[in-house]
């Protein structure tokens, strides 16, 4: 998009407060992020004296040509912060996931004490997402995944669905009215199907850097299964070289025990490389979604994942910055 006029359209509770937040000066930042975190806005403004904004107030934000906007999501503000001197105020909101609180407080953040049977992960998946009002989205391969009986104790409903993506080399989040868990790393949309992938040159970026990092690269997972034929509990072990990851608890069967220590494996090798990239504002570039490098150097040419992604936008103009992860 670069020589492109950009430019942004922000409304509050539907009312447009763009001219607003220009004439003072306005940064607008939004985090997409493919980890289990809620999306993030972020609003840095001259502070003049202006009202607050109300928490739990929702905002839609547009940005991109001018004339031609993309639709960056809908966030409810929970945070606003003051700066002096020279005076400035912060508005921070997470990704609007369902009915609005005067709080912004999330009732998936709200402790609980219950169980739920064994079942599979839509199953679970379904039964929250309908008690929020939401529409449960789970990756095709996840949809059938089995679980086991589930103690939830003292602990809200979002933290437990991320606990147990966790397990699956998964991501549980909120965002466009969709309870999602998803595959992670795997590129898909909640369809199933390959996302986008863009490519990069090297002159395309403003900066960039890359780590290596051997640090927590365990070759080598433990999952514990109770053979009930048996009468015992047995270990399964995947990977062959130190050091070594034993996952806490019990599964039910080989299957599932085998599965859960695969999918961790693969989180650890994954993440041996990790990037990170500045470059003239791209909205196309989104978490989860790949790209390509090309004419950088040999060990960083290629596919990765990206696993966050902002945007920003201001009087002095907009870029992208992204991380990412060797695919």
């Amino acid at each position: 998009m670069v020589g492109y006029a950009l430019d942004y359209q922000i409304t509050a509770n539907g009312k447009d407060i763009t001219k607003l937040l220009q004439e003072h000066s306005a940064e607008i930042s939004i985090t997409d992020a493919a980890g289990n975190e809620s999306d993030k806005l972020s609003i840095k403004l001259n502070d003049p004296g202006i009202a607050f904004p109300q928490t739990g107030a929702e905002l839609a934000v547009y940005m991109g040509e001018k004339n031609s906007l993309w639709a960056m999501g809908k966030y409810v503000v929970d945070e606003v912060s003051l700066s002096f001197p020279p005076n400035s105020m912060t508005i921070s909101a997470n990704a609007a996931p369902f009915e609005k609180s005067s709080t912004g407080f999330s009732p998936l953040q709200s402790q609980k004490i219950r169980s739920f049977p064994a079942g599979t992960i839509n199953t679970l998946v379904s039964s929250i997402a309908s008690e929020h009002g939401l529409e449960p989205a789970v990756s095709p391969s996840l949809v059938q995944v089995e679980l086991q009986h589930i103690d939830q104790i003292d602990e809200s409903d979002m933290h437990l669905l991320t606990r147990i993506a966790k397990e699956h080399d998964a991501i549980s989040k909120v965002n466009g009215g969709k309870l999602l868990f998803v595959e992670r790393g795997e590129g898909k949309n909640t369809q199933g199907k390959k996302m986008p992938v863009i490519k990069l040159t090297k002159q395309q970026v403003t900066r960039g850097s890359a780590k290596l990092s051997l640090r927590g690269a365990f070759k080598k997972v433990i999952a514990t299964y109770r053979d009930i034929g048996g009468s015992e509990n047995v270990e399964l072990v995947v990977g062959k070289e130190e050091p070594t990851f034993r996952i806490k608890g019990m599964y039910a069967n080989k299957e599932a025990a085998l599965l859960a220590a695969k999918k961790r494996l693969k989180m650890y090798e994954r993440g041996k490389w990790t990037l990170s990239l500045t470059l003239p504002f791209n909205p196309d570039l989104v978490a989860e979604s790949r790209v390509v490098l090309e004419q950088f150097r040999t060990g960083l040419d290629g596919e990765w994942s990206i696993t966050k992604a902002t945007h920003t936008m201001s009087s002095s103009g907009a870029v992208t910055s992204i991380e990412g992860e060797r695919s």
